[in-house]
């Protein structure tokens, strides 16, 4: 999953929204100098992570994918997913979505324990307000061409909107199957790890 979903997914666990992101960052062995929240946080964001990508309804929106797509089909999917979880929003969260990302800016304040490229990508999230433009299709696809931009070389992430276009149904129907049964596994996951 991305951002969207992981901070969605701290908070419906009444875990660390920063612990959710710095399990993008974190490598190896969890850090045990870090604070409990943070270990949390950087624990369930891998258990996430490995759940998603074994579940066979985003494994066959991957696999469905063509070449050269299906390279990336991992990311195009995860992105796919936040769009979906934006665009459902009201299923998943009493608090509209705006507010939600207000008050996750509001929250996710760096300190000493975040690497300079979670404070750089806090930054600017909060400055473009992308987790609430995740809903804007248009939007989306623009955020897959900067992704794009990370690779040393060319990627097919800027040319996917036809083949996003043709596959979009079939993802939303993967995407709300799905969602719940990742919800129930992270509240699950989150009790075994506060107890």
């Amino acid at each position: 999953m991305n951002y969207l979903a992981h901070l969605h997914l701290a908070e419906l666990s009444h875990t660390s929204l920063a612990g959710a992101l710095l399990g993008e960052y974190a490598r190896g062995a969890v850090d045990t100098s870090l604070p409990a929240s943070l270990q949390i946080g950087i624990i369930l964001h891998r258990r996430i992570d490995s759940f998603t990508d074994a579940h066979a309804l985003h494994a066959v929106r991957v696999r469905a994918l063509p070449p050269p797509f299906r390279r990336f089909g991992g990311i195009i999917t995860d992105m796919m997913f936040d769009h979906f979880l934006a665009r459902h929003w009201s299923r998943y969260h009493a608090l509209p979505l705006d507010e939600f990302v207000r008050q996750a800016h509001e929250r996710l304040t760096p300190d000493r324990h975040w690497p300079e490229a979670m404070v750089r990508l806090v930054a600017g999230l909060k400055q473009s307000g992308m987790l609430a433009r995740y809903r804007d299709f248009d939007a989306l696809l623009g955020a897959l061409a900067r992704i794009d931009q990370r690779f040393k070389r060319p990627t097919p992430l800027p040319r996917c909107r036809p083949l996003l276009e043709q596959h979009y149904g079939d993802m939303e129907t993967a995407f709300l199957h799905f969602y719940p049964e990742l919800e129930a596994f992270v509240l699950d996951q989150a009790r075994g790890l506060a107890g």
